[in-house]
């Protein structure tokens, strides 16, 4: 599968020691393993994503590391494959010697059941599915509200991307999304939020094989049924081919995309002219850092070999994943266990990476509703020109929770 070493001074502490060379506090290093997805179908919204979590955890080793303990980052590619992130995970604790493990994958739920078993720490964003907040899986630290899923038996959404959909005025909202539960259960709930805003189903296609980009017969279908807004739950590559489609369809109506604020968008002008006038949700607004951006981005360029611009989704949250591996690791004490990392880490009601999170996040209330923010927001940009316009003057959309009918 090729597991590769990257050029940070990673830690020990997995099942199977790792060899470890001394820290500068005399402590021994801790290995830390990372698992994206650098090919198959997904690699499009993942290629460079662990530039992200390097440069956050060569920061911390250049500050000193981790309660005197260097942090050692060992990465393996999934290949955009569940099975594969199983087999990763497995090699990472087993072979590698991983105290934890940071999941930057839409498959991450490959692995989940056996880093659960291992009691391994786990930290990611919870976009691949409902384990991040649900028994047994208390092992599993999202920086995003785990809402794909239910809680307490109950699922629970956000309005935030039905009310900015509503500020566009669209009434008749078309949805691709890819044949997995955490996109279906996405799109389910965005139709629900919107119908309470007036916002009807005009079109749903939850059969798109993951990584699909032809889309012809469904831009047809939009068209036929007189749809003025369209979504995409789909990675980066997806979302420009559904979009093409779209233009070339004769579809006039209001695009919305979740992957597209990317610098592999923008350097790429045929990419570029397909999704002009499009929207997309912004993360990070790189475009007018504050001090936790401009952080980021300096720690990017001086340790990784990222070429600048806008990082991709993946790697800022690559970036939140390491940061918040590093808090589990402080609170877990000079002595780290996997137990005291799991135990402490959840005790924690606010976390926001440093500034980065547009809506902290809590860990306190696992498997309830208490785990999800009552408000989530976000904000938006149109994709014009050579790049990004802020929408709304840069200011969040925000939305509230709610519950998703049984």
């Amino acid at each position: 599968m090729g597991l590769v070493l990257s050029s940070a001074v990673i830690s020990l502490g997995g099942v199977v020691p790792a060899p470890a060379a001394a820290s500068s506090g005399g402590r021994s290093p801790i290995t830390v393993g990372f698992i994206y997805s650098a090919t198959g179908p997904a690699s499009s919204s993942y290629v460079g994503s662990q530039w992200g979590a390097e440069a956050r955890i060569d920061a911390q080793n250049a500050a000193g590391g981790v309660n005197g303990h260097k942090i050692r980052l060992v990465v393996a590619d999934d290949q955009s494959n569940p099975a594969v992130n199983q087999t990763a995970a497995q090699e990472l604790v087993q072979a590698k010697g991983a105290f934890a493990v940071i999941e930057d994958s839409s498959l991450a739920f490959g692995g989940a059941k056996y880093l659960n078993q291992a009691g391994v720490p786990v930290t990611g964003a919870a976009v691949d599915g409902p384990e991040w907040n649900e028994k047994p899986y208390s092992n599993m630290f999202s920086v995003t509200p785990p809402s794909v899923g239910p809680a307490g038996g109950v699922t629970y959404g956000y309005t935030t991307n039905a009310v900015f959909l509503h500020q566009l005025g669209v009434k008749r909202l078309a949805g691709i999304v890819y044949s997995i539960q955490s996109a279906i259960s996405s799109m389910n709930q965005l139709y629900v939020s919107g119908a309470h805003l007036g916002i009807k189903n005009c079109y749903e296609n939850t059969s798109i094989p993951f990584g699909d980009m032809d889309f012809g017969s469904e831009a047809l279908a939009i068209k036929s049924a007189g749809c003025d807004g369209a979504v995409g739950v789909s990675l980066l590559a997806t979302d420009i081919a559904f979009s093409q489609a779209l233009k070339q369809a004769g579809v006039h109506a209001a695009q919305l995309y979740y992957t597209a604020y990317d610098q592999n968008l923008v350097s790429n002008p045929t990419s570029l002219r397909a999704m002009q006038g499009d929207y997309t949700t912004v993360f990070v607004d790189f475009g007018h850092p504050g001090a936790a951006a401009r952080r980021m981005l300096s720690d990017l360029k001086r340790y990784t070999a990222f070429p600048g611009g806008i990082p991709s989704l993946n790697i800022t949250q690559g970036y939140e994943a390491a940061d918040l591996m590093i808090k589990g690791l402080e609170l877990a004490g000079t002595n780290p266990t996997r137990q005291a990392f799991i135990s402490r880490l959840r005790r924690v009601s606010r976390y926001d990476a440093g500034g980065l999170l547009t809506t902290p996040v809590t860990f306190e209330h696992f498997d309830t509703a208490g785990i999800l923010p009552k408000v989530s927001c976000s904000l938006y940009a149109r994709i014009e020109g050579n790049g990004y316009v802020p929408y709304n003057h840069d200011k969040p959309v925000c939305g509230t929770r709610f519950a998703m009918p049984s």
